[in-house]
C-alpha cells in the first residue's frame, strides 16, 4: 500500500525529474489510486501512460498506454506478447512490461517505472518504423 511518506517522496522525486504539467495523481483515497503520466519520444510524439497504484509499491504496479497502439501490420497490441513487451490489455489499453515480477523491489521510484516506459516507447516506434519487434531492441531481465 502506497502510505502518505512514500507518497510525498514520489511527489519529490517526480517534480525533481519532471515538468509539474505532464504527470497528475489521481483518485488517492480510493481503492484504485493512479498516476497519469505524459511521456515525449524523440520523435515528438506524446503518449500518455496510466500507472495503477494499487498494490504499489510492494508490487509492480500495471501501466496502461493510453494511446490506441498498433503494431506495423496495423493489429491492435491487446495481447500477451513476450517479443513485443506487451503483458495483455486493460479497458481496452495496451499493457507494457516495464519490470519482471521476480526481480520487483518496492524500492523501485515511479520515475524510475516511467524512463523504463519511455524506453519502451521508443522501441515501439522503432518497431513501427524497421518491423523488428520489440525484444530486438530491449531484451528481458534475467
Amino acid at each position: 500500500m502506497l502510505t502518505y511518506s512514500r507518497l510525498l517522496k514520489e511527489q519529490e522525486v517526480l517534480a525533481a525529474h519532471m515538468q509539474p504539467n505532464t504527470y497528475q495523481f489521481q483518485d488517492m483515497n480510493t481503492d484504485a489510486p493512479y498516476v497519469i503520466m505524459a511521456a515525449m519520444t524523440n520523435s515528438g510524439k506524446v503518449y500518455t501512460l496510466k500507472v495503477h497504484l494499487e498494490g504499489f509499491p510492494e508490487n509492480v504496479p500495471l501501466v496502461e498506454v493510453l494511446n490506441p497502439l498498433r503494431d506495423k501490420s496495423g493489429k491492435k497490441l491487446n495481447k500477451v506478447s513476450g517479443p513485443m513487451h506487451v503483458i495483455g490489455s486493460l479497458n481496452g489499453h495496451t499493457l507494457i512490461c516495464h519490470y519482471n515480477a521476480t526481480k520487483w523491489i518496492p524500492q523501485v521510484s515511479l520515475y524510475k517505472i516511467f524512463i523504463k516506459c519511455r524506453l519502451w516507447l521508443e522501441m515501439y516506434e522503432e518497431h513501427l518504423a524497421t518491423g523488428y519487434t520489440i525484444d530486438t531492441f530491449l531484451k528481458h531481465q534475467n
